[in-house]
């Protein structure tokens, strides 16, 4: 048993606290979050983006996704934590294993006067208020620890939060002032009849403000709260994190700051008749209990739907970091086509050197996530990190499996390219040209008023499933606006309801094929919304990099799909080529050139 659940344990007992209850999340519920924050992370030594861990005296046990589950295997061995593995069958949610383990906890200890299940409050999601309530209804015994954040006393060495220096976004990529966009909330505030709406997610008050940060890993945004009326908007900011450049910007649109943990202060004295619009998907519990639960309106803020949804100015500058970041992704392409089997290269010296071309480029100031540089078996690894442990040499022969994306001063890039670096079999060949076949059905589809999630989903993995094959993972996520590489609502689920898509919106179109112990593949382009005839909406790919030509099998591509391909390929030509020179332009060329039969 890892040393770190056994000092949680007694931590537990100390505290009085029977199940200890710790999904990953910070008090914004973040996807990335700040490693003072990575509790779940630091007790299991699992690390996923998706996690929940549920302890107990006797047990341990942690929940994840599938695309965690070759990863979970190899990181939890001889942890004593026992793998949940999501949506397989068979598998309880973490809240019905929660209940069963209060059900059996009172027949084992009939005497006891409670049992109490612990978490650290500011750090899950408000939601879960309801959720508790339902699931516990008919279990009087059952209590709740929420305001004692346990990580303090297990975790000696935890790190604390420096906060970064918050700097402006131009109005050039920012398209709108942010006095502009207050307006338009304050407008949709008083059609809803809200009287108070509260930002909690971290990417709504940096679009709201035009300001970013660094609090976040690969993620522009500062740790911040914001409270708006009719007649004020207050931003809640750590100490430190404010210039004077800034101070006056936000002034300047009218705009207070107070400290950051004043938000819990001034939320407790919102009048207790007052509807407060809030998002309980990213407010957190500890917030939320300081609401009268009866006057709030729980939906998706008018700010989420706005920042999803791209002026003119953001699509312009978004496209323009595209163009950028195909010139860098490109020539790591042909770079490492070129040397691989000639020089020592690794996952981890291939990601280093796309992130060297990327940070060549005007305005690019990170990457958007951690680069995922799978070779070989390693690629069928969804979410793969390489690390010195895992980190395989590259040889001349199967994929290289490449999902990466830069943050630039004019947009967010998030593309994936499954890469021949030597000779393929035909079950490579087969797998790819299939999800390639997924990816343009995608692309191709007119959505209308009437098309579900589910129909879009599912055009993607036609081909693949005509011969038993199938990928674990959405197909499609938003992307935001220099903010998060993955921003709700847009994006495509697996559920039967409508997509709800609007033109402006930019997301990702990525299917896949994983081979365990064998390869991976993904192909993934960002996609722009656009309005067509009839209230439809057609995507246009703003990613411009080649496809892995060795890899498609045109016998296998009907005529429309063939006649795509070629046509995107023209695109990306015309685009790189006034950036490329010598070995580079002569590339494009080549892998651009029309495929025939």
């Amino acid at each position: 048993m890892r040393q770190q659940i056994v000092d949680l344990r007694k931590a537990m007992q100390d505290k009085g606290i029977d199940i200890f209850y710790a999904p990953a999340g910070d008090p914004h519920g973040s996807e990335y979050v700040n490693d003072h924050y990575k509790n779940s992370e630091y007790l299991s030594g699992l690390l996923a983006e998706n996690e929940t861990l549920i302890v107990t005296q006797k047990s341990a046990n942690i929940w994840t996704d599938g695309r965690f589950f070759l990863q979970a295997d190899r990181e939890l061995s001889g942890s004593g934590i026992e793998l949940m593995k999501m949506g397989e069958e068979g598998v309880p949610t973490a809240m019905e294993f929660l209940v069963s383990l209060a059900e059996g906890f009172e027949k084992d200890h009939p005497d006891a006067e409670c049992v109490v299940i612990g978490f650290d409050g500011e750090c899950v999601p408000a939601s879960l208020n309801r959720e508790l309530k339902e699931a516990f209804k008919d279990h009087s015994k059952v209590q709740f620890a929420w305001d004692d954040d346990l990580a303090d006393r297990y975790w000696k060495e935890r790190p604390e939060i420096v906060p970064s220096t918050i700097w402006e976004l131009p109005l050039s990529s920012a398209g709108k002032t942010s006095s502009e966009k207050i307006d338009e909330i304050r407008k949709a505030m008083a059609d809803r009849d809200a009287d108070y709406l509260i930002l909690t997610n971290l990417m709504e008050t940096a679009w709201l403000t035009n300001l970013r940060g660094a609090d976040i890993a690969y993620t522009p945004v500062f740790f911040s709260y914001a409270l708006m009326s009719q007649n004020e908007v207050i931003l809640y900011v750590m100490e430190g994190a404010l210039g004077s450049k800034e101070k006056a910007l936000l002034e300047e649109a009218g705009i207070k700051v107070r400290k950051y943990e004043s938000i819990f202060e001034d939320v407790s004295g919102i009048p207790s008749d007052a509807k407060v619009w809030i998002d309980l998907s990213s407010a957190s519990y500890a917030l939320y209990m300081r609401l009268n639960e009866n006057n709030v309106i729980n939906e998706m803020t008018p700010v989420a739907l706005a920042k999803t949804v791209k002026n003119p100015v953001e699509i312009k500058s978004s496209i323009n970091a595209h163009i950028k970041d195909g010139v860098a992704v490109t020539k790591f392409i042909r770079w490492i086509k070129d040397v691989a089997g000639k020089e020592p290269q690794t996952e981890i010296s291939a990601a280093d050197y796309l992130e060297a071309r990327r940070r060549e480029q005007d305005g690019c100031f990170d990457l958007s996530f951690g680069t995922i540089s799978g070779y070989g078996p390693n690629g069928a690894i969804i979410h793969y990190a390489p690390s010195e442990e895992t980190n395989l040499d590259i040889r001349p022969e199967g994929f290289l499996l490449v999902d990466s994306g830069g943050q630039y001063i004019d947009g967010t890039t998030d593309i994936t390219r499954t890469i021949a670096v030597g000779p393929l079999t035909h079950e490579m060949i087969d797998g790819y040209t299939r999800v390639l076949k997924g990816h343009i059905a995608l692309s191709r589809y007119v959505i209308t008023p009437e098309t579900t999630h589910k129909q879009l989903d599912e055009c993607t993995r036609t081909a693949l499933r005509e011969v038993g094959l199938d990928y674990k993972h959405g197909v499609s996520h938003g992307v935001g606006h220099v903010l998060a590489v993955h921003e709700g609502p847009a994006g495509v689920r697996k559920t039967d309801t409508p997509a709800e898509l609007k033109a402006g919106m930019i997301m990702s179109n990525e299917p896949g094929l994983y081979m365990a112990g064998e390869f991976g593949i993904r192909i993934e382009n960002e996609i722009l919304l656009k309005n067509a005839e009839g209230g439809c909406l057609v995507s246009e790919p703003i990613t411009y990099v080649p496809y892995e030509r060795a890899a498609i099998d045109p016998a296998l591509l009907t005529d429309e799909e063939l006649e795509w391909v070629n046509s995107y390929h023209a695109i990306v030509r015309d685009i790189l080529l006034p950036h490329m020179q010598g070995e580079d332009a002569e590339f494009v060329i080549r892998e651009t050139e029309p495929i025939t039969r």
